[in-house]
């Protein structure tokens, strides 16, 4: 159930998001080495003809962000398909696995899909930047230059109406990116001293030294909401920690929900289940209701989900009693 920076910022499910970057924002596109075009025609990105934009996403049918995005592409290609902007989505894997899953989409999917050959493409954008995660973009100017390259959904739409309308300022990105990639690999470092931690919980004798490593983690991590989410799920949930360390999971659970302001519900079922297991059963049923409340509005679809939320806001009512 968990989503966050274990699987959004490091991606556990889909490879690190963090990168280091190699190439840079105004280098010339790379054509893109393609063993089979499964759904619309042949593109060649490098053409540089002074009209045309182009938006090379990577992505995989075994990815759940990027299935997540697939809708959202699909409605940036039609709000842009009259002004010279194309969207080729990218995958590795064999050209039937693709070809199934774009055939089940149908109009879901109504952009260009093409199939790397031997993981050229890939080669040639997501490791001359440091990208090791997806979904992920690039987007080629109408000179034919890479001018930006982010998650598709991370305010893509912003930069295509930049650059449309000529204002998009190449310089102020460099800078802008740079800032982002400082900020990436902070949270790298308490990404890396929380994976530390959970190697100290999972044997005895480590309390002390672990208390103090999560005491840095809190200290450095506090601005990162997704990354306290996950590290106050995994204490109070992971199977493997011998000693559980309530307070740190709570506090980590509160600065989530802080930096958060108490609208996501992953958060707010996290913050519940640590007020919980600390003893301050009526707060936390206070909280997984309003968790319960958010997963209805923003995650009606999800059964699974809401079933789960609502199971644990009965469980606490009882043991409340």
């Amino acid at each position: 159930m968990r989503i966050g920076p274990w699987v959004v910022a490091v991606c556990a499910a889909c490879g690190s998001v963090l990168s280091l970057q190699a190439g840079e924002l105004g280098d010339k596109a790379q054509p893109l080495k393609v063993k089979e075009w499964i759904k619309g025609q042949p593109v060649d990105v490098t053409t540089a003809d002074g009209k045309h934009v182009y938006v090379v996403e990577f992505w995989a049918t075994w990815c759940g962000p990027c299935r997540a995005s697939i809708p959202h592409l699909t409605e940036m290609q039609k709000k842009y398909k009259d002004k010279n902007v194309t969207f080729i989505g990218i995958s590795d894997e064999e050209p039937e696995v693709v070809r199934k899953f774009v055939q089940q989409m149908g109009d879901k999917m109504d952009y260009t899909v093409a199939v790397d050959d031997q993981r050229a493409t890939s080669k040639a954008y997501m490791e001359a930047f440091g990208i090791r995660g997806i979904p992920h973009a690039f987007l080629v100017d109408q000179s034919g230059r890479i001018i930006w390259q982010d998650h598709p959904m991370n305010k893509f739409e912003d930069v295509i109406d930049q650059v449309l309308a000529g204002k998009f300022d190449l310089e102020a990105a460099r800078k802008l990116l740079a800032k982002r990639q400082e900020e990436e690999r902070a949270m790298q470092q308490v990404f890396e001293q929380i994976q530390e931690y959970f190697r100290l919980v999972e044997s005895k004798g480590n309390a002390e030294q672990a208390a103090l490593l999560g005491k840095k983690i809190l200290e450095a991590g506090r601005t990162y909401p997704d990354l306290m989410n996950q590290l106050a799920w995994e204490i109070l949930t992971r199977e493997t920690v011998v000693e559980r360390d309530l307070k740190l999971a709570l506090t980590a659970a509160e600065a989530a929900n802080e930096a958060t302001k108490g609208e996501n519900a992953y958060v707010l079922d996290t913050y519940a289940l640590a007020l919980f297991e600390n003893g301050r059963k009526k707060d936390a049923i206070k909280f997984q209701e309003k968790a319960v409340e958010l997963a209805r509005k923003s995650f009606a679809d999800n059964k699974q989900l809401l079933a789960e939320l609502e199971g644990r806001l009965e469980k606490f009512r009882k043991e409340s009693q």
